[in-house]
């Protein structure tokens, strides 16, 4: 598979292109291990996972990881993979080693559909999110919490161990403010960041961001998912309007039962603001990795 991949290389990049993701059905790849010898045919470059809220765990050579370690019961709603760090992947590609008896699946959504409802039905959000952008706000536990979908510890995220190694790390890394609290954990603000891109190529708008995201799902002990994000100039979202773009995404969604073994699917999304992603909740198991 990895020289086929490798061989059809700049097809496969063109036709992610121009239609957000490609889905690649009947190939042998039995396992993670495969997939990720695939994913090195395309040589394209990785992106570090530091600043990913989704606690994981590396199961190929720092190429392939878990996509969140976090129980399945618990949905992660769209977003652009690691859209609120400084330096999020140009692409992004799925497998699933173990599927869900029932549910679990990774259903995606082309942004510029996204970004046209806003635009026609709520101006006013879509002007604010241009004109201001967003600042995420998450408080992060010492080490990783795997009951959370936002539970990667600040040790993983900034790769250090100490207080005093995070201090030094995260100056330019792209947060306004950082605060320790008296139990270990650290909130941050992120600087404001752009949440709508234009797409030169077609000329549309694109809704580029994980914005729904850490409105519906940034949730656990330490956080509350209506203040994990708010307009570069601090004011808060409307709750009416967020929800109703969380319902058009969820109605508009492309979502397909995963095959696997011995001929598993792989999902290969252009990432850079044309899809968006969200891992459905399930009652049963599941393992789903990406690169």
């Amino acid at each position: 598979m990895d020289a086929w991949v490798a061989a059809h290389k700049e097809t496969l990049l063109q036709l992610s292109l121009s239609h957000g993701a490609v889905l690649l059905r009947g190939f042998p790849v039995p396992d993670a291990e495969a997939f990720g010898r695939s994913c090195e045919g395309l040589d394209l470059a990785m992106t570090t996972m530091e600043g990913s809220a989704a606690p994981r765990t590396n199961i190929y050579k720092d190429i392939v990881f878990t996509s969140n370690e976090a129980p399945p019961s618990e949905k992660i709603p769209f977003h652009h993979e690691m859209a609120q760090t400084a330096h999020p992947p140009n692409y992004v590609l799925f497998f699933c080693e173990t599927p869900a008896a029932t549910g679990g699946e990774t259903p995606i959504i082309l942004s510029e559909e996204v970004a046209e409802y806003l635009e026609v039905n709520h101006p006013g959000l879509a002007n604010d999110l241009e004109t201001h952008g967003v600042k995420y706000q998450r408080t992060m536990p010492a080490d990783d919490d795997p009951e959370s979908p936002i539970g990667k510890g600040w040790r993983s995220t900034f790769n250090v161990q100490t207080e005093e190694e995070l201090e030094m790390a995260i100056q330019g890394s792209g947060y306004e403010s950082w605060e320790w609290q008296p139990n270990g954990d650290l909130k941050t603000v992120t600087v404001a960041q752009p949440s709508l891109a234009f797409d030169p190529r077609t000329g549309r708008t694109l809704f580029f961001n994980a914005v729904v995201a850490a409105y519906v799902g940034w949730e656990d002990s330490r956080n509350d998912p209506k203040k994990s994000v708010v307009l570069g100039n601090g004011v808060a979202l409307d709750d009416a309007v967020m929800m109703d773009v969380d319902r058009f995404m969820t109605e508009r969604r492309v979502a397909f039962p995963w095959e696997v073994s011995p001929n598993s699917d792989i999902l290969f999304c252009f990432k850079y603001g044309k899809i968006s992603h969200i891992h459905d909740s399930n009652p049963d198991p599941r393992r789903t990795t990406c690169s």
